[in-house]
């Protein structure tokens, strides 16, 4: 008698591919968070308070908020703080935290997948 390959049900399969994305995901997010360090961006200088350096953003000054308001309003100002916080997300130790979530929402979809095909053979 011949053996038959061994063919997982396509849940099954959806299962491990949500299981290897997480780790791979999460092992990825991991060496990023411990090897980067926080780019402090554009530093026009630092500010020592208590023995504690902070960075100077040219974005934080007033005259660079006063302008931006001047010309654009409200908006730009919204805008700006925006396209700041977004592109913030994409350096260092954040980035790392998006590695891990983008990976973790991934597997759950693919988790979600796996149990809509379970319940169509059910059916």
């Amino acid at each position: 008698m011949p053996l038959l390959p061994l063919t997982p049900s396509r849940s099954l399969r959806y299962y491990l591919w949500a299981a290897a994305i997480l780790l791979c995901g999460l092992l990825c997010a991991a060496t990023i968070f411990f090897t980067a360090a926080d780019d402090p961006g554009d530093v026009l200088g630092y500010e020592f308070i208590d023995g504690q350096a902070y960075a100077l953003n040219a974005s934080d000054s007033k005259m660079y908020r006063r302008e931006l308001e001047r010309f654009g309003g409200k908006a730009a100002l919204f805008a700006d703080d925006l396209n700041r916080w977004f592109s913030s997300l994409w350096h260092g130790k954040r980035l790392a935290v998006m590695v891990a979530l983008l990976a973790a929402v991934v597997a759950l979809l693919l988790l979600r997948a796996g149990m809509n095909c379970r319940h169509e053979r059910e059916r």
